[in-house]
């Protein structure tokens, strides 16, 4: 079994391609400029693959650059989807999705039988990208996911957690938050690669699949657990800038789905991932 796997270079995709390094499957980079047909048409035919798993998008991009987000997670991925289905028809594909196609107004602990209401560029362009591929149906085994909020080592420190680990590993004595109550869904980029592994393998998947611990918790547990493996405190102070109006209080993914897709998967513990994070455990 041969995996081509966009975005291989990028924060999740060292662990997918160790993940299924750890199944005995061979994982081949796949990089191209999405947004160029023909340059994803050589690339494509250029490797020898039989699924592919395709994390390769744009995340982080200026207001001012909006349509970067459909040009690449829209667009790309149609281009990438035309190129497979000539030359390898019938092979799964795992599209990379992301929980914020279920929009601000979701709560609790969210199936994919919720409805979806994005509501900024970067979520409209991935449930555009996830109504468009069905157009591939006819001759691609298309997996969409759905991942909720992740972290790990390597992740940059503008998201939430690093930011966190960072101000606790540096001792800073003061960090500036919003809403420090509210319970999110916080995964393990470790157990995400795996979710990712066992949807491009297994032999039955259904067509989309949260990647999510089906568990919750606030930020205040966040530092409570961060001051337990540091010895170190830290005072919050609340930014009026990072408050977030109406913010919901629970938010997380009902899990349900994912592990009976891919048996014997599991989420790791939080505080498992935190010392992780902050030095005191290995890889």
């Amino acid at each position: 079994m041969r995996v081509a796997l966009t975005g291989a270079d990028g924060f999740t995709g060292r662990f997918v391609a160790d993940a299924l390094a750890a199944k005995g499957v061979a994982c081949i980079a796949l990089s191209a400029d999405l947004c160029d047909p023909a340059a994803v048409e050589r690339a494509v035919d250029a490797t020898d693959f039989d699924r592919v798993i395709h994390l390769a998008a744009r995340a982080f991009v200026d207001m001012a650059d909006w349509r970067a987000f459909y040009s690449v997670n829209q667009i790309g991925t149609f281009n990438l989807l035309d190129a497979v289905a000539r030359r390898k028809p019938g092979a799964r594909c795992v599209l990379a999705s992301s929980a914020q196609v279920y929009g601000p107004g979701a709560q609790g602990l969210i199936d994919e039988q919720a409805a979806t209401y994005p509501a900024n560029h970067y979520a409209i362009s991935k449930r555009a990208m996830e109504l468009g591929a069905a157009l591939w149906k006819d001759r691609l085994d298309i997996v969409v996911a759905r991942p909720f909020n992740y972290t790990g080592v390597g992740q940059a420190t503008q998201y939430l957690v690093p930011k966190l680990v960072d101000h606790f590993r540096r001792r800073a004595p003061v960090i500036e938050l919003g809403n420090s109550w509210v319970k999110r869904d916080f995964g393990d980029v470790r157990s995400v690669a795996q979710a990712y592994a066992g949807l491009v393998l297994e032999a039955d998947v259904p067509p989309v699949v949260n990647i999510c611990t089906g568990t919750v918790s606030s930020i205040d547990e966040i530092l409570a657990m961060l001051t337990t493996l540091s010895g170190h405190s830290v005072e919050v102070r609340t930014n009026p800038a990072f408050v977030r109006a109406n913010d919901v209080p629970v938010l997380g993914g009902d899990a349900t789905v994912l592990r009976g897709a891919v048996p014997g998967w599991a989420p790791r513990p939080l505080i498992d991932t935190l010392a992780w994070m902050y030095g005191l455990a290995a890889d």
